[in-house]
This record gives C-alpha cells, sequence and structure tokens, in this order.
C-alpha cells in the first residue's frame, strides 16, 4: 500500500471541471535562493501555511457532515491582475493583445473551458474546476484608471528576472505578472526557462519578490504550443507543487526518485519531463488512500489511480490538460490563508478598490477607455535579436540616417505627427517608421504626437534622442579637452540609454590640472529594498547588462600617417570591493571612420586599468594629481583619417555577495591624440618628479613636481638663445605640485629650455611651442 504524508482530498466531495510543450519551470530554484536568505522566516510562513491548509480541509469536513450541497468550487475567486513589460523594445515587447489572450488562456484553465476530452478515463471523475477569474485591474495603487498594464524599457529584460521585476504594485493587492525577453539563470538540467513563481511562504519571507515572471515567448499559445505555462506558474502561485515534488529536471532517466505533491489525487511519480507516457505506474502501484472517520469501522477508503497523473497542468509533459480537484482545494485554501496576503487578494472590498467587478452589477468591469503614451524608438534599420547592443544614437550630419519607430501604448492610436529640427530631410511626419537624415549637427529635437480614438492626443519630447556629428575633423596635434566650461564639451554627446542612475557626467569637483573632468557614475547608493531591482548589469545575460556612451568629435589624424599616433588621456577610479572576482566593470574604447555606422574595438579597460587607487567603499573622488594615471592607446593605421571618431562605452559591475554594486566613480581627464612616443610628456612616470605638459603647446603648459618633502622650486624657462622669458619659486608639498607657465611668456614658437630646481634635484626639460 502507498500512502502520501499529507493532505489533501476528501472522498466525495462535489468537485467537477488545456499543455505546454516540455518546459523548465525556475520557480523551486527561487524558493531556495529566498529560503537560504531568510531561513527563519520561511521555515516560520511554511508552518504557518501547512496549519491554514489543515484548517481549510477540517473546514470542508464540516460542510460534508452538514450535508451541504455546495462544492468547494461553488464561489466565484476573482483576482485581481497587473501585468508589468520589460522590454527593450523588441518582441518581448507584448502587445495589450497578446496580454488579453493570457488572461482569457489563463481563465480557461481555471474554469474547465478547456477542452479536457482527451484526459484519459482513470482521471476524468478527478477533474478539478478551481472557479477562478483573473481580470485586469482598473485603477492602480492610488485610484487612478489604469488598463492593468505598465511598460519599461531596461536592458534587465535580458534575464534579469528578480531585478528586473520593476514597479510591483501591492501583492496583497494585485497578482503581478512580469514579462521579460528571456529568463537569465537557467535550469538544472538546461535548456529553456519559461517562468517562474513565488511560492507563498517565500513570497511572505520577501514580499518585494511575490508575483509570476515569464519568458515573452511564452505569455500566450504562441511560442509553446498549448498555454499552460501561465497557469502552470500560476499554480505555483497558489501553492501547488510539481507532480513530481520539489524538482525542477524531471523523469526516472535523470535518476529523479518516487516523490509526490502532498496532493491525494495526484498520485506519487518520477514525473515526465518529455513525451506523454500516460500510464506509466512505476511509482504508483496499488495507490489508495484510507480517511479515518470518528465512527469506527466506516473509513472511508479511496482507491485512486494506479498511474501518474502526466496531463496535469503541474507536470512537464507535453500534454498538459488538468488540475484535480485535490489540487482545486489546496488552491482554495491557500486563498483563505494569511501567508502572503493571498486571503487579501478576493475580497469584495478588494476587487473595489482595484477595479476589477461591479458588484451591483454582477459583471466584471472591462479596461478603461485611456489616453495614449507616445513613446518612440531609435532603431538600427535593421531585424536584429540584439538590438540592446546595436541601436544607433549617433551618426554624421547629411549623408546618414536614423530610424525613428512609434511605440506608442496604451490606447487604440489613430494618428501620429512628427516634428525634428537640425535640418531634417524629413521634418514633419504622420509615419510610423520615419527615415531621416539631418544637415546640422548637435542634438536633435524630436516630437511625437498620438492621437488616440476617444480620448485626444498625448506628445513626447526628446532633445537627447539622437546625435547628430559635425563631419569636420578637429587637428590633433595640440588638442587637448579639458572637459571644462569654456572647451568644446558641446560636442562630447553623452548617452544615458536607459535612462538610469549609472551614466557618464560632467562634474566640476575632480580635475588633473582644474576642477573639471568626465566621471562615469557607478555608484549604487540604494540600499534593500530599493535596490532589489535596477541591478547595473546581469551577470547570466549575453548582452551585458547597462551600458553608457560618450563620444568625442572627429579628430584630424590624417598627419600622423607617417608616424605613430595614440589616444591618451587620464584616469582615476576605483572599486567598492576588494574582491578581484566582483570587479568587473569595463571600458570599451572604440573608433569609428565612417561616421558611426560601425566601430572598431581599440582597447578594453579593467580592474586595475579602472582602480587607479585600488578599493573605496564610500564615494571616491581624487583629492590630487597623484592619484590620477595614464593611459595611452597606439592607434593603428586604419584610425590615421581626416575624421576619426573614438567611443567609451562603459560597462558597470555586478552586484557583490552583499548586494552592492562593486562600481565606484571613474573619471577621465585631459583626452588628447598626438604622435609623441608612448606615455611622453603626458604624465611623469613613477621614476621621474617633473614633468612638462602639454608638450608640445600652443598656449600655456603646466610643470608638474612631485616630491618627497616639502621644498621650494626655483623654476626659470629660457629660449634657445638662453635668454630667461620667466622665472618664478613655488612652495611645493609632500605630494604633486602643479605649477602654470603663462602662454603670454612663451608666445613665440620654438623650443624652450624649463629647468626646476628643489633640495633634491635639479631637472631640464624641453619645451615645443607651435
Amino acid at each position: 500500500m502507498v500512502r502520501k504524508t499529507i493532505l489533501l482530498l476528501l472522498a466525495g466531495l462535489s468537485l467537477a471541471c488545456t499543455s505546454a510543450k516540455a518546459q523548465f519551470c525556475q520557480t523551486y530554484a527561487e524558493y531556495e535562493k529566498i529560503k537560504q536568505a531568510n531561513p527563519d522566516a520561511v521555515a516560520k510562513y511554511e508552518a504557518q501555511m501547512k496549519k491554514d491548509m489543515e484548517n481549510y480541509v477540517h473546514y470542508l469536513k464540516l460542510r460534508k457532515f452538514m450535508k451541504t450541497t455546495d462544492s468547494i468550487s461553488d464561489t466565484l475567486t476573482i483576482i485581481p491582475v497587473v501585468v508589468h513589460v520589460i522590454h527593450d523594445y523588441g518582441a518581448e515587447n507584448v502587445t495589450d493583445a497578446q496580454i488579453n489572450t493570457m488572461l482569457t488562456n489563463l481563465n480557461d484553465f481555471y474554469n474547465c473551458k478547456n477542452d479536457t476530452s482527451g484526459v484519459i478515463p482513470p482521471f476524468k471523475k478527478y477533474v478539478g474546476d478551481a472557479n477562478f477569474h483573473f481580470q485586469l485591474a482598473t485603477k492602480d495603487p492610488v485610484g487612478n484608471p489604469t488598463r492593468g498594464i505598465t511598460r519599461r524599457t531596461s536592458y534587465l529584460t535580458y534575464g534579469g528576472d528578480d531585478q528586473a521585476k520593476f514597479d510591483q504594485w501591492d501583492p496583497g493587492t494585485y497578482m503581478n505578472i512580469w514579462v521579460e525577453a528571456f529568463i537569465g539563470q537557467g535550469s538544472e538540467g538546461g535548456g529553456i526557462v519559461a517562468a517562474y513563481a513565488v511560492l507563498p511562504p517565500s513570497a511572505a519571507a520577501n514580499p518585494y519578490s511575490d508575483g509570476v515572471m515569464t519568458n515573452s515567448m511564452f505569455i500566450t499559445t504562441v511560442g509553446n504550443g498549448d498555454g499552460a505555462t501561465i497557469p502552470h506558474e500560476v499554480g505555483h502561485y497558489f501553492n501547488l507543487s510539481h507532480t513530481f515534488g520539489p524538482y525542477n529536471f524531471a523523469g526516472k532517466a535523470n535518476g529523479v526518485p518516487c516523490s509526490d505533491d502532498d496532493v491525494d489525487d495526484t498520485p506519487p511519480t518520477h514525473g515526465n519531463q518529455f513525451g506523454c507516457d500516460l500510464y506509466d505506474s512505476t511509482c504508483a502501484q496499488g495507490y489508495f488512500k484510507v480517511y479515518p472517520s470518528a465512527t469506527p469501522g466506516v473509513d472511508s477508503l479511496v482507491d485512486y489511480p494506479d498511474t501518474v497523473n502526466v496531463q496535469n497542468i503541474m507536470n512537464y509533459a507535453d500534454c498538459k490538460l488538468m488540475f484535480t480537484k485535490g489540487q482545486v482545494a489546496r488552491m482554495r485554501a491557500t486563498i483563505n490563508s494569511t501567508v502572503a496576503n493571498r486571503d487579501s487578494l478576493s475580497t469584495i472590498r478588494n476587487w473595489i478598490k482595484t477595479g476589477i467587478y461591479d458588484v451591483s452589477k454582477r459583471a466584471f468591469i472591462q479596461q478603461p477607455d485611456m489616453y495614449p503614451v507616445a513613446d518612440f524608438s531609435v532603431e538600427n534599420g535593421v531585424s536584429s535579436s540584439s538590438r540592446h547592443t546595436s541601436t544607433t544614437h549617433f551618426f554624421l550630419a547629411a549623408n546618414k540616417t536614423f530610424y525613428f519607430k512609434n511605440q506608442t501604448w496604451n490606447d487604440t492610436v489613430t494618428s501620429l505627427s512628427w516634428t525634428f529640427s537640425n535640418g531634417a530631410t524629413v521634418p514633419t511626419s504622420t509615419s510610423n517608421i520615419v527615415t531621416n537624415a539631418f544637415t546640422t549637427p548637435g542634438w536633435v529635437s524630436v516630437s511625437l504626437t498620438a492621437t488616440g480614438n476617444h480620448t485626444g492626443a498625448t506628445t513626447i519630447k526628446n532633445d537627447s534622442a539622437v546625435y547628430v556629428a559635425d563631419p569636420t575633423g578637429i587637428p590633433a596635434l595640440g588638442y587637448f579637452e579639458e572637459f571644462n566650461p569654456t572647451g568644446d564639451i558641446g560636442k562630447y554627446p553623452i548617452f544615458n540609454y536607459f535612462k538610469n542612475d549609472f551614466k557618464w557626467e560632467l562634474v566640476s569637483n575632480a580635475g588633473y590640472y582644474d576642477n573639471y573632468s568626465i566621471r562615469y557614475d557607478g555608484y549604487d547608493y540604494r540600499s534593500f529594498p530599493a535596490n532589489y531591482t535596477g541591478s547595473p548589469k546581469v551577470t547570466a545575460s549575453t548582452f551585458g547588462g547597462d551600458f553608457d556612451d560618450f563620444f568625442t568629435p572627429a579628430f584630424d589624424v590624417s598627419s600622423m600617417g607617417g608616424s605613430t599616433a595614440n589616444l591618451n588621456f587620464m584616469y582615476t577610479g576605483a572599486f567598492r570591493t576588494g574582491i578581484s572576482f566582483y570587479m568587473t566593470d569595463t571600458l570599451e574604447i572604440d573608433y569609428s571612420i565612417n561616421g558611426g555606422t560601425s566601430w572598431n574595438v581599440l582597447k578594453y579597460l579593467d580592474k586595475s586599468n579602472i582602480a587607479a587607487v585600488g578599493s573605496e567603499m564610500l564615494p571616491y573622488t581624487p583629492t590630487n594629481m597623484s592619484q590620477w594615471k595614464l593611459q595611452s592607446i597606439t592607434l593603428p593605421a586604419a584610425a590615421k583619417t581626416p575624421a576619426t571618431f573614438f567611443r567609451f562605452r562603459y560597462r558597470p559591475g555586478t552586484p557583490d555577495i552583499y548586494g552592492y554594486g562593486s562600481s565606484n566613480y571613474f573619471y577621465i581627464d585631459r583626452l588628447n591624440v598626438n604622435n609623441q612616443p608612448l606615455g611622453v610628456n603626458t604624465i611623469m612616470s613613477d621614476d621621474r618628479g617633473i614633468t612638462v605638459a602639454p608638450n608640445p603647446t600652443s598656449g600655456s603648459s603646466y610643470i608638474t613636481i612631485k616630491e618627497p618633502i616639502n621644498t621650494v622650486a626655483h623654476i626659470v624657462v629660457t629660449d634657445v638663445a638662453g635668454k630667461i622669458v620667466y622665472t618664478t619659486q613655488q612652495q611645493v608639498s609632500n605630494g604633486a605640485t602643479r605649477v602654470e607657465i603663462p602662454a603670454s611668456y612663451i608666445s613665440v614658437k620654438g623650443m624652450y629650455l624649463v629647468q626646476v630646481r628643489t633640495d633634491d634635484q635639479t631637472q631640464t626639460e624641453k619645451l615645443i611651442v607651435y
């Protein structure tokens, strides 16, 4: 005799009532993560869940004893739903119609409106009707009208999983469903992870994770054959296990032992991941259950089927058609449990609060007519599965083309109106996709007005969508970008593609020679629960997580064709961790010789080439020149053109074991291209205490003096004839001190000699003025 150790099914209860191809569910992997992080809390809620179920079973027995004619599913249970679409303007940006199809399909499975005619004879009488109805909310958490759908653009759509659970609405009020491009953590057996849910005990321990996450491929019948993925995960949401127990990868071939799901009318099984072996009785031969009675000698024996319930929605097989009556009882027990506030979802008060049911009319409330939300994307003009890295926002003026695509949502759009600045070849348009070029360099102002079918229009204006580059190259020799307000910073466009807090920015509190530089802000100030979503990087994503760019203007490097040319800049930075494994920030430096149409990698920098000062838990700001280092990159011959652009692409790092981002601040200053030998005249080397830069120069130059003690430096500048043109003295502190040679004293082109004498050393450097 095979007996189950835990509930549920009462013999004789009046419960009467379809599939997904082989897929992987990550629910139990997520459950273990939360359990490991909160063992005491999860254990507490597991015990409470068990107690609530035992009480519910007692209630059902009482109803039967009183000879009521009700079934346990005669009461309609209505669940308010909100769907959050996390996307990068690709196919994962599922439509409202797809979401409505998902809800219709979900309701069919939970109301036995799917085709259950194929259920094998042993299980026909055990088909259960949950009588659950899922309805998109028409009121948001503050009472505003909504269609029950939110949308957010994020790199975390590519495998962000829990980190992509943006915009959660109160999980005690709404069932949250998130959609992302793919789930990134994988499964025990490999293959595609279709979805995962959070079981009530772990949801109670960590409510910020509560809900269902699905791969966008599996949101409807398209992509998984029969649409059972979301019903399967919602089963987990209401505390159903896999029929084969708490395993992710099922099947005899994988050594999974006979196991069960704590539901009496789903016999023990190895599980069936592939195919549909309808009569496997390996684990269920002679399977029955005895239900004790208070009357001696009249215990109730139920002879359950001796074969696996392979057609169960909570299995992995390719023929999922049904829930059982016992599973319905378990879900009904869950909806009446206080664990994770499941009992607050389907109350009349909550129906009114979320706008899903009109009690007086006894009717479901449909999605309201809303204003459209105007939105657009900048496309690369070709179909690509890696849109995340191929989006085009930077091109030359006149002869390069941008693609603007309407992405308006929340209403049926009846008309569009585009306007563009910067000498657009198509200044206005009513098209869904606009192909455009521009004659005037600089940031383009784009305005899109979308008019809905009944509710008017909304407008989105974006002055930083695309940047039109000037094709005229700046003579490289003698040019230094200090990133100060008087320079060319307007020609260095910065792109924060995902509009988050991790980005390039111009700062006025740190620099090599002055207080100006460009900085990557990778420092995550957030603490739990704010940092539960929006991590700067996803380790499992092949798309690499967040990235941000800044571009240089075109440099004329053609005059250096016969000599070495170097891209130079000063840098300093830190990590928030001292563990090398977690120092995962990277800086990719690229060049383009065709105005941004394509980019070629010059160099990748990481670890010590980013963290000039090592680790620093507090936000890092350099305080002296000695903290800055030189990066000098030799340019290939192909990069020596009259108009060579450079792109600096920063990817912030993965959170460390404590959940904090590993990134800190990273600074760049004094960017230049010159033909001097590698590193010469840009910064002092470790074994020299004095350097002169910029050199050559067409204006002022600076003497940097590095001394281990406090002293006085005597400085004399002479021309080639030995005539003194400038002299000064400067108190030198312990560390590095900078002294200016004003341009007015070295205005004549030619060579000068700069002598610096301190108590510790005397050194003479050549200075070239052109």
